[in-house]
């Protein structure tokens, strides 16, 4: 997720003010009267919102019954409709289990995959943050615990292990393991499932699902395995095959990741290899989001030498090209430039728009929306609603993703405790 960037404090630039409003600018839904073309318009809005989230859940019911037709024509393919003998393989009333169970497998299933990749990346020393598995969500809260939450975001709808690497040693060879961590685990599903399956006599419910249970393991292990790209997601296997290649998008992801160990050790911003970056921003050859990146992190250098004005150029360019990333992970963004407006522009008008942009998902650092909250409430000289933001800011600093920023919250910290304190 971005992190927010460090900040003394900074002039309002006008300039810069000018530029960060272009484009943070929402259309004129409130000055639509109650005309009948206004309301017209007005419904062409709403509709236009909800037809997005309608594609959504279609697509997320889709995605189930999917993988539950998946598993049961693997399993139908390898049992056959009925035994030798002519006593069916599944009771009469089957459909009613198929409908209850293949959902549920098919979760199962993606979960086990998903804890493939936490194991994993257990063992290459990497921090755990979020686990989401359809509806399902595990990330950590403020006191360092993991907590069950309710993933309402469907764009992470599938499944997502969030995890950052401790120390930059071996990152390429450590990240390889981690990326087929989840393939792995649905192999040995697979090959636990099929052989328990001969356990049970062969009239048996269980047979069937375990075939099942195995087939659909299978679909993920080759689905995950094979290399592609949608969606703004790496499939596994393209991210070990791109590791593997050591080429042009090998060294940009390494240069991400490096990046990324940086900030999880707390350097400071203006020591992020800065030159590295932009030479992979420069590379056509490498994949636009990882382009992208490197533009953030860059982001991130420029405020850490003070050049707000490049800063907020960087970060301009970044939110034109949100698109090359999963919109699940877009909120992120817009919670940055909440705090980004509010906090380096004093743009209060441009840090409320982005803020109304911000979608929630398990991905999503509290601290982040404390954060931006805080910003904002202190330009509007709310000290009630400041002091309200200001635990969750101190509960979350020490897990924080980003610790580079964490000696410059403080800082925010001490001058909103005195804004409250002041009333």
């Amino acid at each position: 997720m971005p992190p927010s960037g460090p900040s003394g404090p900074v002039p309002k630039e006008e300039g810069i003010k000018e530029q960060r409003t272009a484009w943070t600018k929402r259309p004129k839904e409130r000055e639509i009267n109650n005309s009948p073309l206004g309301r017209g318009i007005v419904r062409s809005i709403e509709v236009s919102t909800i037809l997005p989230v309608m594609k959504k859940v279609l697509g997320f019911i889709a995605m189930l019954a999917v993988g539950g037709l998946l598993g049961y024509v693997g399993a139908t393919l390898v049992l056959g409709d009925r035994e030798p003998d002519g006593v069916p393989v599944l009771p009469e009333d089957y459909g009613t289990y198929l409908l209850l169970l293949l959902p549920v497998i098919y979760l199962v299933v993606v979960g086990i995959h998903e804890l493939g990749h936490v194991l994993a990346g257990r063992w290459q020393n990497f921090k755990f943050y979020n686990l989401t598995i359809g509806p399902f969500a595990w990330k950590l809260d403020d006191d360092d615990r993991v907590r069950f939450v309710w993933n309402k975001n469907l764009n992470v709808a599938g499944g997502v292990a969030v995890m950052l690497p401790n120390g930059s040693n071996a990152l390429r060879k450590r990240f390889m393991w981690f990326a087929a961590g989840g393939p792995l685990a649905s192999l040995v599903l697979a090959m636990t499932c099929y052989p328990l399956a001969q356990v049970f006599g062969e009239t048996s419910f269980l047979r069937f699902v375990a075939y099942t249970t195995a087939a659909l393991s299978i679909v993920i292990f080759i689905a995950t395995i094979l290399p592609f790209r949608t969606g703004g997601f790496a499939s596994d296997g393209l991210r070990i095959l791109t590791f593997a290649r050591n080429g042009a998008t090998a060294l940009a992801d390494l240069t991400g990741l490096r990046a990324l160990a940086h900030l999880r050790a707390g350097k400071a911003y203006d020591e992020l290899p800065v030159e590295e970056m932009a030479a992979v921003s420069a590379n056509e050859e490498v994949p636009g989001q990882q382009r992208v990146t490197m533009d953030y992190y860059r982001y991130l250098h420029a405020i850490g030498v003070g050049d707000i004005a490049k800063a907020n150029s960087l970060f301009t360019s970044v939110m034109d090209r949100l698109d090359v990333y999963p919109s699940g992970t877009h909120g992120n963004f817009f919670l940055e430039e909440a705090l980004f407006s509010a906090k380096y522009l004093n743009d209060l008008p441009a840090a409320e728009a982005a803020m109304e942009k911000v979608t929630s998902s398990p991905m999503t650092e509290p601290l982040s929306i404390h954060l931006a909250n805080a910003a904002i409430a202190e330009l509007k000289g709310d000290a009630e609603a400041l002091a309200t933001e200001l635990p969750g800011i101190e509960k979350g600093l020490a897990r924080s993703m980003d610790q580079s920023r964490v000696s410059t919250i403080r800082t925010w910290l001490s001058g909103w405790k005195d804004l409250v304190a002041k009333g």
